[in-house]
């Protein structure tokens, strides 16, 4: 088949487009009172139902928990929130599930707290490991020198506290806690490190490698295409939300703008997608499931 070459941008007509997409978001994103989430079991079925989700955070274009949980679109965040019900369910869900290997959680939807089924685990992991790992990001200068140490400890004794991260990284004295909160967060988007367990007698967090946690997924992720990963992930996303600029996806997502063109091509052959249109009231051009295109 001839390869698709983009035109300009046509205009969709007004009339409800708009509200019909964000309906099949109300749907899907679980913005309604009906079908919010009330608990453990439905807030697993949520995740594995949209394959990936933010945790807290809500108006990011993809599911969120505590939205489900409240069960309408973007709620504001509570001035005390310690004593939100969302967040405090949506706080302690992300304990128990990725406690129980049921989900992978970590500071990977567009660099805040978010969720990943374990379907669309391995496509996630093939496109966000580096090949040759963190020596070679290291080398490569795309890896903080404190996020190399913090790599080091937990590669040579295993799961750690941050404490004793902070001690080995040489990163513990207060005026370094900034630096050693960027590396934590960079480990996290760059699916090196993560967080394993939450203690609370004195509180702190255990981590750990993404290789010694999710042996199995990344074998499995080896055996992916890096086109056919980006594929499986930008077809769950038009599934579940409907529309997104294409951009804008592949930077929340954090894949290769040109893997989600490559997909967003085939979605349009497979005639599941309809790309660069014009919606009233978006200001970017939209790629939009065909249904409603």
């Amino acid at each position: 088949m001839a390869e698709y070459t983009q035109t300009s941008p046509e205009t969709v007509p007004a009339d409800s487009l708009a509200d019909l997409l964000e309906r099949h978001r109300d749907h899907h994103f679980r913005r309604l009172p009906s079908r919010r989430v009330t608990g453990e079991k439905s807030a697993l079925g949520f995740i594995n139902e949209t394959g990936f989700c933010a945790a807290f955070t809500a108006g990011l274009g993809v599911p969120c928990l505590r939205e489900a949980i409240e069960g309408r679109r973007e709620p504001e965040l509570p001035e005390h929130i310690q004593h939100d019900h969302a967040i405090i369910m949506t706080w302690n869900l992300k304990d128990a599930l990725p406690g129980r290997k049921a989900v992978y959680y970590g500071k990977v939807i567009a660099g805040r707290p978010g969720f990943i089924a374990l379907s669309t685990l391995p496509a996630f992991l093939r496109l966000r490991i580096a090949p040759g790992g963190y020596h070679k990001l290291y080398q490569q200068g795309q890896l903080s020198h404190c996020a190399k140490l913090v790599m080091d400890a937990l590669t040579r004794r295993g799961p750690a506290e941050t404490k004793a991260l902070k001690l080995s990284s040489g990163y513990a004295q207060p005026g370094r806690r900034a630096q050693f909160d960027r590396a934590m967060k960079e480990l996290q988007e760059k699916f090196l490190a993560l967080k394993v367990e939450e203690r609370y007698d004195p509180f702190t967090y255990v981590w750990d490698t993404v290789d010694h946690r999710w042996p199995e997924e990344i074998r499995e992720a080896r055996s992916l295409a890096p086109r056919e990963a980006a594929y499986r992930i930008v077809r769950r996303y038009f599934e579940i939300a409907a529309f997104g600029n294409e951009r804008t996806v592949a930077r929340i997502l954090g894949i290769d703008p040109a893997l989600v063109d490559a997909a967003a091509r085939r979605l349009e052959r497979e005639r599941m997608l309809r790309r660069a249109l014009r919606v009233p009231g978006f200001r970017e051009a939209l790629s939009v499931l065909a249904r409603y295109a």
